[in-house]
């Protein structure tokens, strides 16, 4: 659930003191829980290998043009042969009071404040009630930075009665990257939890939401969501922004909203979403909460200007990785001093764009994946490195984005392909298919290795 755009990697600091203990409430044994650095189920420490799957909530609906729950099975299945034992998906999206706006996941979870589409949380229900058929676990996404499926800047669109300010984005009708100004885009989405005119609006739509998802009750299962085991945590939002220059004020709304959750629920995990790329400084800020007990990272060498497309040769994945090794290392450190697990909760490349698979047709399945697969396998070694096996703090990672069977759509149209690719991106840059059979290779002795290292 990343975001298109180039950001930069700032550097890595040391923090000044250990903090205290962060709240875990005791579980039952089928639940994740956190002891230290260590995640554990059913009494054994539990290591993630994981897919995202954002999709999950519409492809799980009964009906309408998202349902496809003959391909979900499928898609778990054959995650499952894999060795993925945790998915990581949405239960957010918000439609526009302006009608259908550019780029966005329809059918949307809530309408307008308070307002929600019932037969998409029902496909929420179902997809949960799927899980522990395939020994699965579940990273639960409570809202979304990005506008692709209405996210922080749309509660601000509903409390201010504007449009959003669309940034620079994938427009499927002409094959382009077209839209406004990246930094209008963070200042508005910002006022979500920056702003403090606002704050008391957003955050109450956002809690009710937030109380909404927590304390429902499965349709299918009967359960409670805080009361089923298949979720390992809650997530705050998908990759909050930092407010620049503002440690504070981003550290409040992520410590009000924790605490407000735990106090819903207090046998889940609860991570942030961060994607931890702003250093060890901002990384403290959005991990210190105590009831925040799982540490969050992304990592998206293209996404931050550190891999060149369009460069064929070893030398340009391979400077990729250095600088993905230096983060996982660096974001290892960081959590042991705050002893608590962490987990890469996203990292991807595009297929290969160059010869044939140039422009447009890097986007294609059959587009090969050289500097992907050689990136998997080197995320692969990083994150065993520094896991618990060799006295690190990672309990695993997962990748972006599983696609299954779905395929890209062969001419230009609106309609969302629900491939592992958010609407706002061209479909098929990221995704993995069910026919790429080297890169699930790859996941596979990466979930081997992580099991049993």
């Amino acid at each position: 659930m990343h975001s298109l755009y180039f950001l930069p990697l700032f550097a890595a600091g040391a923090f000044s003191q250990t903090l205290s203990q962060h709240i875990m409430t005791p579980t039952s044994t089928g639940f994740v829980s956190a002891r230290g650095t260590q995640l554990f189920r059913h009494g054994h420490p539990y290591y993630v290998s994981g897919a995202n799957y954002w999709q999950a909530m519409n492809l799980g609906m009964a009906t309408g043009p998202s349902s496809a729950r003959a391909r979900v099975l499928d898609d778990l299945a054959t995650l499952s042969s894999h060795g993925v034992n945790t998915v990581r998906i949405l239960a957010a999206s918000e439609g526009s009071q302006y009608g259908r706006e550019p780029d966005r996941v329809y059918p949307a979870l809530m309408t307008a404040p308070g307002v929600y589409d019932m037969d998409v949380f029902e496909g929420l229900d179902w997809f949960m009630a799927q899980l522990p058929r395939f020994n699965m676990t579940a990273v639960v996404s409570l809202s979304n930075y990005w506008t692709w499926s209405g996210g922080a800047a749309q509660f601000v669109s509903w409390a201010t009665d504007t449009r959003i300010p669309y940034p620079k984005q994938w427009d499927h009708l002409r094959q382009v990257l077209e839209g406004g100004e990246y930094q209008m885009f963070l200042d508005y989405a910002n006022r979500f939890y920056a702003d403090p005119l606002l704050y008391n609006t957003t955050q109450r739509w956002y809690r009710e939401h937030v109380q909404r998802v927590v304390t429902r009750t499965n349709v299918y299962t009967g359960l409670e969501y805080r009361d089923d085991p298949s979720i390992l945590a809650w997530e705050l939002m998908n990759e909050p922004q930092i407010i620049p220059g503002d440690y504070d004020r981003l550290f409040r709304w992520i410590d009000e909203t924790a605490s407000f959750i735990h106090a819903l629920d207090a046998r889940h995990l609860i991570t942030t979403g961060a994607e931890s790329k702003n250093g060890a400084p901002w990384f403290r800020a959005m991990h210190r909460s105590p009831h925040v007990t799982l540490a969050s990272a992304h990592f998206w060498a293209l996404n931050w200007g550190l891999y060149n497309a369009t460069d064929p040769s070893v030398g340009s994945v391979d400077f990729a990785i250095g600088e993905m090794q230096k983060f996982v290392g660096g974001v290892s450190e960081w959590s042991q001093e705050l002893d608590m697990p962490c987990v890469l909760l996203e990292y991807g490349l595009m297929r290969d764009q160059w010869g044939p698979s140039a422009g447009l047709g890097a986007y294609k399945p059959g587009a090969p994946v050289t500097h992907r697969n050689r990136f998997y396998a080197a995320v692969a070694d990083a994150v065993i490195e520094h896991s618990g096996h060799r006295g690190g703090a990672f309990a695993g990672a997962a990748f972006w984005a599983y696609a299954g069977s779905a395929r890209p759509p062969l001419q230009p149209t609106e309609e969302i392909s629900w491939t592992g690719d958010p609407p706002h991106e061209p479909p098929g840059w990221n995704s993995v298919y069910d026919n790429d059979t080297a890169t699930l290779a790859v996941i596979s002795g990466f979930s081997s290795r992580l099991q049993g290292d």
